[in-house]
Protein backbone atom coordinates (compact mmCIF):
# COMPACT_ATOMS: atom_id res chain seq x y z
CA UNK A 1 0.00 0.00 0.00
CA UNK A 2 1.60 3.02 -1.00
CA UNK A 3 1.78 6.57 1.45
CA UNK A 4 -0.34 8.41 -1.20
CA UNK A 5 -3.37 5.87 -0.14
CA UNK A 6 -2.72 6.91 3.85
CA UNK A 7 -3.42 10.46 2.71
CA UNK A 8 -6.24 10.11 0.59
CA UNK A 9 -7.66 7.98 3.68
CA UNK A 10 -7.21 11.01 6.05
CA UNK A 11 -8.24 13.72 3.72
CA UNK A 12 -11.26 11.65 2.71
CA UNK A 13 -12.63 10.27 6.26
CA UNK A 14 -11.67 13.71 8.21
CA UNK A 15 -11.62 17.16 7.65
CA UNK A 16 -7.88 17.53 6.94
CA UNK A 17 -6.27 18.50 3.79
CA UNK A 18 -3.30 17.71 3.37
CA UNK A 19 -2.22 18.45 0.11
CA UNK A 20 -3.96 20.61 -2.37
CA UNK A 21 -5.03 17.93 -4.66
CA UNK A 22 -8.48 18.20 -4.42
CA UNK A 23 -9.67 15.18 -6.74
CA UNK A 24 -8.54 11.45 -7.20
CA UNK A 25 -8.61 8.89 -9.55
CA UNK A 26 -11.01 5.88 -8.66
CA UNK A 27 -8.39 3.31 -7.91
CA UNK A 28 -6.10 5.57 -5.99
CA UNK A 29 -9.21 6.31 -4.10
CA UNK A 30 -10.30 2.80 -3.79
CA UNK A 31 -7.04 1.58 -2.86
CA UNK A 32 -6.77 3.79 0.40
CA UNK A 33 -9.87 1.68 1.40
CA UNK A 34 -6.72 -0.23 3.12
CA UNK A 35 -6.10 2.28 5.56
CA UNK A 36 -9.47 3.07 6.77
CA UNK A 37 -8.55 1.16 10.14
CA UNK A 38 -5.36 3.34 10.85
CA UNK A 39 -7.57 6.34 10.11
CA UNK A 40 -10.08 5.03 12.62
CA UNK A 41 -7.83 4.23 14.84
CA UNK A 42 -6.47 8.10 14.86
CA UNK A 43 -9.97 9.11 15.31
CA UNK A 44 -10.37 6.84 18.19
CA UNK A 45 -7.23 7.85 19.82
CA UNK A 46 -8.53 11.37 19.60
CA UNK A 47 -11.55 10.27 21.73
CA UNK A 48 -9.69 8.60 24.15
CA UNK A 49 -7.77 12.11 24.68
CA UNK A 50 -11.04 14.04 25.17
CA UNK A 51 -12.28 10.92 27.55
CA UNK A 52 -9.25 11.91 29.72
CA UNK A 53 -9.59 15.39 30.09
CA UNK A 54 -13.61 15.24 30.38
CA UNK A 55 -13.94 12.09 32.86
CA UNK A 56 -12.26 14.05 36.01
CA UNK A 57 -15.15 17.07 35.14
CA UNK A 58 -17.95 15.67 34.10
CA UNK A 59 -20.46 12.87 35.03
CA UNK A 60 -20.68 9.83 32.24
CA UNK A 61 -23.90 11.00 30.29
CA UNK A 62 -22.24 14.53 29.42
CA UNK A 63 -18.96 12.89 28.71
CA UNK A 64 -20.80 10.58 26.03
CA UNK A 65 -22.57 13.35 23.90
CA UNK A 66 -19.16 14.99 23.58
CA UNK A 67 -17.29 12.18 22.75
CA UNK A 68 -19.97 11.69 19.90
CA UNK A 69 -20.65 15.65 19.26
CA UNK A 70 -16.52 15.52 18.92
CA UNK A 71 -16.36 12.07 16.56
CA UNK A 72 -18.80 13.91 14.40
CA UNK A 73 -16.80 16.53 13.84
CA UNK A 74 -14.16 14.53 13.80
CA UNK A 75 -15.22 13.09 10.34
CA UNK A 76 -17.21 15.79 9.07
CA UNK A 77 -20.32 14.05 9.99
CA UNK A 78 -19.90 12.15 7.10
CA UNK A 79 -20.95 8.48 7.24
CA UNK A 80 -23.72 10.76 9.77
CA UNK A 81 -25.14 12.04 6.10
CA UNK A 82 -24.65 8.70 4.56
CA UNK A 83 -26.98 7.04 6.94
CA UNK A 84 -29.64 9.68 6.68
CA UNK A 85 -29.45 9.84 2.94
CA UNK A 86 -30.02 5.79 3.04
CA UNK A 87 -32.61 5.55 5.48
CA UNK A 88 -34.86 8.39 3.36
CA UNK A 89 -34.08 6.52 0.19
CA UNK A 90 -35.11 3.07 1.32
CA UNK A 91 -38.35 4.20 3.14
CA UNK A 92 -39.63 6.45 0.00
CA UNK A 93 -42.13 4.18 -2.18
CA UNK A 94 -41.22 4.25 -5.62
CA UNK A 95 -38.52 2.24 -7.94
CA UNK A 96 -34.64 2.26 -8.16
CA UNK A 97 -34.45 5.43 -9.38
CA UNK A 98 -36.56 7.29 -7.53
CA UNK A 99 -34.85 5.61 -4.43
CA UNK A 100 -31.53 7.01 -5.59
CA UNK A 101 -32.66 10.58 -6.94
CA UNK A 102 -34.03 10.77 -3.17
CA UNK A 103 -30.62 9.55 -2.02
CA UNK A 104 -28.27 12.13 -4.09
CA UNK A 105 -30.86 15.09 -2.97
CA UNK A 106 -29.02 15.28 0.37
CA UNK A 107 -32.22 17.02 2.10
CA UNK A 108 -32.89 14.88 5.14
CA UNK A 109 -36.55 13.32 5.92
CA UNK A 110 -38.57 11.86 8.70
CA UNK A 111 -36.59 8.89 8.26
CA UNK A 112 -32.89 9.90 7.93
CA UNK A 113 -33.91 11.96 10.76
CA UNK A 114 -35.05 8.65 12.91
CA UNK A 115 -32.43 6.55 11.82
CA UNK A 116 -29.83 9.07 12.68
CA UNK A 117 -31.82 9.39 16.34
CA UNK A 118 -31.94 5.63 16.94
CA UNK A 119 -28.31 5.32 16.45
CA UNK A 120 -26.89 8.23 18.17
CA UNK A 121 -29.09 6.97 20.89
CA UNK A 122 -27.49 3.89 20.56
CA UNK A 123 -23.93 4.46 21.02
CA UNK A 124 -24.40 7.26 23.21
CA UNK A 125 -25.74 4.83 25.80
CA UNK A 126 -23.04 1.98 25.18
CA UNK A 127 -20.54 4.83 25.63
CA UNK A 128 -22.01 5.89 29.01
CA UNK A 129 -21.86 1.88 30.17
CA UNK A 130 -18.77 1.05 28.83
CA UNK A 131 -16.77 -0.77 31.94
CA UNK A 132 -14.17 1.32 32.59
CA UNK A 133 -12.02 -1.53 32.12
CA UNK A 134 -12.69 -1.81 28.93
CA UNK A 135 -13.42 1.94 28.35
CA UNK A 136 -9.82 2.84 26.37
CA UNK A 137 -9.22 -0.13 24.21
CA UNK A 138 -13.21 0.44 23.08
CA UNK A 139 -12.74 3.90 22.34
CA UNK A 140 -9.65 2.95 20.32
CA UNK A 141 -11.24 0.21 18.28
CA UNK A 142 -14.90 0.89 17.81
CA UNK A 143 -13.78 3.93 15.29
CA UNK A 144 -11.09 1.17 13.42
CA UNK A 145 -13.14 -1.22 12.97
CA UNK A 146 -16.70 1.02 11.94
CA UNK A 147 -14.72 2.25 9.19
CA UNK A 148 -12.93 -1.15 8.05
CA UNK A 149 -16.16 -2.67 7.55
CA UNK A 150 -16.62 -0.80 4.51
CA UNK A 151 -14.10 -3.52 3.70
CA UNK A 152 -16.50 -6.46 3.32
CA UNK A 153 -19.24 -4.81 1.74
CA UNK A 154 -16.77 -3.09 -1.26
CA UNK A 155 -15.59 -6.55 -1.67
CA UNK A 156 -19.55 -8.48 -1.64
CA UNK A 157 -21.24 -5.77 -3.17
CA UNK A 158 -21.48 -4.20 -6.49
CA UNK A 159 -21.99 0.08 -6.98
CA UNK A 160 -25.89 0.76 -7.72
CA UNK A 161 -23.63 3.69 -9.91
CA UNK A 162 -21.28 3.32 -12.57
CA UNK A 163 -19.32 6.28 -10.60
CA UNK A 164 -19.25 7.98 -7.48
CA UNK A 165 -17.94 7.03 -4.11
CA UNK A 166 -19.74 3.69 -4.30
CA UNK A 167 -18.06 2.48 -7.19
CA UNK A 168 -14.67 4.43 -6.49
CA UNK A 169 -13.72 2.29 -3.45
CA UNK A 170 -14.80 -0.87 -5.35
CA UNK A 171 -11.60 -0.17 -7.86
CA UNK A 172 -9.18 -0.22 -5.70
CA UNK A 173 -10.26 -3.23 -3.13
CA UNK A 174 -8.24 -5.80 -4.85
CA UNK A 175 -5.30 -7.13 -4.86
CA UNK A 176 -4.09 -4.70 -2.11
CA UNK A 177 -6.71 -2.87 -0.17
CA UNK A 178 -8.96 -5.69 1.62
CA UNK A 179 -6.28 -8.23 2.73
CA UNK A 180 -4.11 -5.29 3.73
CA UNK A 181 -6.68 -3.53 5.65
CA UNK A 182 -7.74 -7.24 7.05
CA UNK A 183 -5.04 -7.71 8.56
CA UNK A 184 -4.76 -4.73 9.89
CA UNK A 185 -7.46 -4.81 12.02
CA UNK A 186 -6.71 -8.58 12.83
CA UNK A 187 -3.61 -7.06 14.25
CA UNK A 188 -5.35 -4.03 16.12
CA UNK A 189 -7.83 -6.28 17.61
CA UNK A 190 -5.78 -9.59 19.50
CA UNK A 191 -3.68 -6.41 20.09
CA UNK A 192 -6.10 -4.34 22.02
CA UNK A 193 -8.15 -7.85 23.32
CA UNK A 194 -5.49 -11.00 22.57
CA UNK A 195 -7.90 -13.60 20.32
CA UNK A 196 -11.15 -13.04 21.58
CA UNK A 197 -10.61 -9.37 20.45
CA UNK A 198 -11.43 -11.48 16.80
CA UNK A 199 -15.07 -11.51 17.33
CA UNK A 200 -15.50 -7.82 17.17
CA UNK A 201 -14.74 -7.81 13.60
CA UNK A 202 -17.22 -11.08 13.04
CA UNK A 203 -20.05 -8.10 14.55
CA UNK A 204 -18.90 -4.94 12.72
CA UNK A 205 -18.64 -7.04 9.35
CA UNK A 206 -22.28 -8.81 10.10
CA UNK A 207 -23.90 -5.48 10.77
CA UNK A 208 -22.12 -3.70 7.84
CA UNK A 209 -23.33 -6.85 5.34
CA UNK A 210 -26.66 -6.74 7.15
CA UNK A 211 -27.36 -2.82 6.11
CA UNK A 212 -25.53 -3.12 2.58
CA UNK A 213 -27.56 -6.44 1.68
CA UNK A 214 -30.99 -4.52 2.67
CA UNK A 215 -29.97 -1.59 0.47
CA UNK A 216 -28.34 -3.64 -2.35
CA UNK A 217 -32.24 -5.71 -2.64
CA UNK A 218 -33.39 -2.23 -2.80
CA UNK A 219 -31.27 -0.37 -5.61
CA UNK A 220 -29.71 -3.38 -7.45
CA UNK A 221 -26.14 -2.21 -5.28
CA UNK A 222 -24.54 0.17 -2.76
CA UNK A 223 -23.72 3.66 -3.19
CA UNK A 224 -21.33 6.07 -0.87
CA UNK A 225 -24.35 6.96 1.48
CA UNK A 226 -24.53 2.84 1.99
CA UNK A 227 -21.29 3.06 3.14
CA UNK A 228 -21.71 5.62 5.34
CA UNK A 229 -25.01 3.99 6.87
CA UNK A 230 -22.84 0.68 7.42
CA UNK A 231 -19.94 2.02 9.37
CA UNK A 232 -22.42 3.80 11.38
CA UNK A 233 -24.20 0.82 12.21
CA UNK A 234 -21.36 -1.40 12.68
CA UNK A 235 -19.68 1.44 15.01
CA UNK A 236 -23.25 1.11 17.08
CA UNK A 237 -23.10 -2.72 17.13
CA UNK A 238 -19.16 -2.99 18.40
CA UNK A 239 -19.84 -0.43 21.46
CA UNK A 240 -22.95 -2.40 22.13
CA UNK A 241 -20.83 -6.07 22.42
CA UNK A 242 -18.19 -4.16 24.03
CA UNK A 243 -20.73 -3.41 26.98
CA UNK A 244 -21.89 -7.07 26.83
CA UNK A 245 -18.68 -8.37 26.86
CA UNK A 246 -17.33 -6.54 29.26
CA UNK A 247 -20.26 -7.03 31.55
CA UNK A 248 -19.98 -10.75 31.81
CA UNK A 249 -15.72 -10.67 31.39
CA UNK A 250 -15.71 -12.11 28.14
CA UNK A 251 -13.14 -9.20 27.20
CA UNK A 252 -9.84 -8.51 28.98
CA UNK A 253 -8.09 -5.21 27.54
CA UNK A 254 -4.38 -6.12 27.10
CA UNK A 255 -3.13 -2.63 27.95
CA UNK A 256 -5.12 0.42 28.97
CA UNK A 257 -6.73 -1.99 31.80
Amino acid sequence: MSPSALLIAIEFLTPLRLRRVQRWEDRDFGAALGWFPVVGLLIGGVLLLLDRILAPLLPPMPTAALLLAALALLTGGLHLDGLADTADGLAVQGDRATRLGVMSEGNIGPAGVMALALVLLVQWSALVSLEPSLRASGLLIAPSLARWSATPVAMLFRPARPRGIGHALQQGVWPFAAPFSTALMVVIAVALFGVAGLALPLIAAVSALAIAGATSRMLDGVTGDTFGASIEVAQAAVLIALVIAGGRGWLLPMFFA
